[in-house]
């Protein structure tokens, strides 16, 4: 048995790839990466060619990285790669030790002290760039566990206290940096920013959580802690790994009862349903759906309760129930014009708007089939993209699948290319998928012209997510 090919590790994640990801692109089972990482097993030689493309390393460097660790490794190593942390001195990743300690599996935790402990590792491992494949593969069991926890609301606060007294302005400073880090993640995508809001979660915000409080201060505190775990795993769920990012979103949850924020409870618990609709699990997609909407205020945030109707919405339709899920496009469009109606809108709803909405209602309508009724959300959707990338991408690929519908194959390829060469523009796993989906959909029709200057546009581009 070898030892761990760091040098491997550090092409794959220079690549914008996961373990999973690469794994995907070659056909293999999800482990396989992960074990030629560990120096367990190595590539079939008929893989090697495909897996130095993927890379961006000639066949002669791909054998020097898996090298590494073996007999045949070779005297004098070229210098690792070298990154700089924010704050930290300059560190080679090859340096840093196997995490401490076993990721726990991601749940609601009533003790707080537990939450915190178990916040730390994940964010530790994460922060440190550990990719355990335990950390990467969906907790199916996570999300009724989450509704328990959530609808019992027993919280035992266990922490002892230490230090300076936390005050307003560390709240302040606490909701402004995760605004700027939301607003990197939205504008670039593809886990742009989240090693800098791992690192700030836990050199900053975790010791601030354990600081003595004011009541007020300590429920803001919490509040604004929970939002940015919610941001966290958000970059992290969009860079395909989602049971570390189930992790962040257990603990903003479980944060968020401290902060006795019922609102932003529900918040929660549809950002979780759409991660399991992304993951094609519509059924649990649909049961969070519901608990968000049974969770969220009857009237005080309005637009809480549209997002979990049009969750709700969009998990019917993958269900193929039309008429669950119209019933809940109508009430997501009645919800959303009392917001409309009020001024009043939380800083963690700002991205909440008429494209939002739109993205929401043509889902549902395509999954549906009805490629009319989502027409006017598309153009709105269309309309509204702005400087943000995957939505660009999510946007041209709504078209192409309209036009798919209505048999308009070269309309299709058309807007695929356009999705392929804004998905170019970003790291992000979700708007890669986009891309390979919509070939999965265009597959029937490979000979046809438009097709093939698609699948070649998509290999030149995004090779990871070629045929």
């Amino acid at each position: 048995m070898g030892g761990r090919r760091f040098g491997f590790i550090r092409a794959r994640k220079k690549a914008c790839f996961t373990q999973e990801s690469l794994a995907h692109a070659l056909n293999l089972d999800p482990t396989t990466v992960g074990h030629w990482e560990r120096g367990r097993t190595e590539p079939l030689p008929y893989k090697r060619p495909k897996l130095a493309k993927l890379l961006g390393v000639t066949p002669d460097e791909l054998e020097d990285l898996l090298a590494e660790g073996t007999d045949r490794e070779v005297s004098k190593p070229a210098p690792a790669a070298r990154f700089t942390m924010p704050g930290s001195v300059t560190t080679d990743r090859a340096l840093l030790p196997e995490p401490p300690v076993k990721v726990p599996a991601p749940q609601y935790e009533p003790s707080l002290k537990d939450a915190l402990t178990t916040l730390a590792i994940v964010a530790g491992v994460d922060g440190h760039g550990f990719d355990d494949p335990e950390v990467v593969a969906f907790s199916s069991q996570l999300p009724a566990k989450a509704i328990r926890g959530w609808r019992a609301g027993v919280t035992i606060d266990d922490v002892e206290r230490s230090g300076e007294p936390a005050r307003v302005r560390d709240i302040d400073e606490v909701i402004t940096t995760t605004k700027s880090l939301d607003q990197l993640d939205r504008q670039f995508g593809g886990d742009y920013s989240r090693s800098l809001a791992v690192k700030y979660l836990t050199d900053r915000v975790l010791p601030l959580l354990r600081r003595p409080a004011s009541d007020l201060v300590r429920r803001e505190l919490f509040q604004a802690a929970a939002v940015l775990c919610e941001v966290i795993g958000y970059m992290a769920y969009d860079a395909g790994l989602h049971r570390r990012a189930q992790h962040y979103f257990i603990q903003a949850l479980r944060f968020t009862q401290e902060a006795g924020n019922q609102a932003y409870g529900s918040f929660v618990l549809g950002t979780m349903s759409h991660q399991a609709l992304y993951l094609d699990r519509p059924d649990q997609a649909l049961t969070l759906a519901q608990a968000a909407e049974h969770s969220a205020p009857s009237q005080s945030l309005a637009v809480v309760s549209t997002e979990a109707a049009m969750l709700e919405a969009t998990a019917s339709a993958a269900l193929g129930d039309a008429s669950g899920s119209i019933q809940a496009l109508c009430r997501a469009e009645a919800s959303y014009e009392r917001h409309t109606a009020t001024a009043e809108t939380p800083y963690w709803m700002t991205h909440w708007d008429e494209s939002v909405f739109a993205s929401f209602a043509s889902s549902a309508w395509l999954d549906l089939g009805d490629s009319k009724a989502a027409e006017p959300y598309l153009q709105t959707l269309w309309h509204g993209t702005g400087q943000q990338v995957r939505r660009q991408v999510f946007a041209a690929g709504q078209l192409a699948r309209a036009a798919l519908l209505e048999h308009d194959v070269e309309q299709s390829a058309h807007y695929g290319n356009m999705a392929a060469e804004a998905a170019a523009a970003t790291g992000s796993k979700r708007s890669h998928r986009i891309v390979r989906d919509l070939l999965v959909r265009l597959d029937g029709h490979r000979q046809l012209r438009p097709v093939r200057e698609l699948t070649d546009t998509v290999t030149e581009l995004l090779p990871s997510e070629a045929p």
